[in-house]
Parts: C-alpha cells; sequence; structure tokens
C-alpha cells in the first residue's frame, strides 16, 4: 500500500478501518487467551503478536501521513 497515493478521505477511512481491525484482534486475542483448560501452541501467541505489531505500524504511517498533508496544509 502506498500510501501517499491516497486522498486525504481514503486515508481517513484506511486509519478507522485500521483501528477496527485492531480492536477486533486484540478482543478475539484475549477471548482465546483465557480460555481455561485449553492448550495454544506458542505460535498462536506469537501469531497474535506479530498482526497486532503488524496492525499498529500501519497506524502509525496512516497517522503520519495525515499528521503531515495536515501540517502542509496552506
Amino acid at each position: 500500500m502506498n500510501i501517499s497515493e491516497l486522498s486525504f478521505e481514503d486515508l481517513n477511512t484506511k486509519l478507522q478501518l485500521f483501528l477496527d481491525e485492531l480492536e477486533e484482534l486484540e478482543e478475539e486475542r484475549s477471548f482465546v487467551l483465557k480460555q481455561t483448560g485449553l492448550h495454544l501452541p506458542g505460535h498462536t501467541v506469537k501469531k497474535y503478536e506479530a498482526e497486532i505489531q503488524s496492525l499498529k505500524s500501519s497506524i502509525e504511517k496512516v497517522k503520519s501521513e495525515l499528521v503531515l498533508r495536515i501540517s502542509n496544509v496552506p
């Protein structure tokens, strides 16, 4: 995804989408990890962490682009 090519509105939409995905993923992770009596392989926890970090990185990139565009408005 080349965020510099997206419109301001598309960036806002993308940001909201990423934030919603992050919230859902964190809720899912919390639910799965709190299951008692359910053994989860270590890679499951690492998978959740990797996905969460990837989403957080994408969120920061979009936020940075939005801030850059706002600061460059005359």
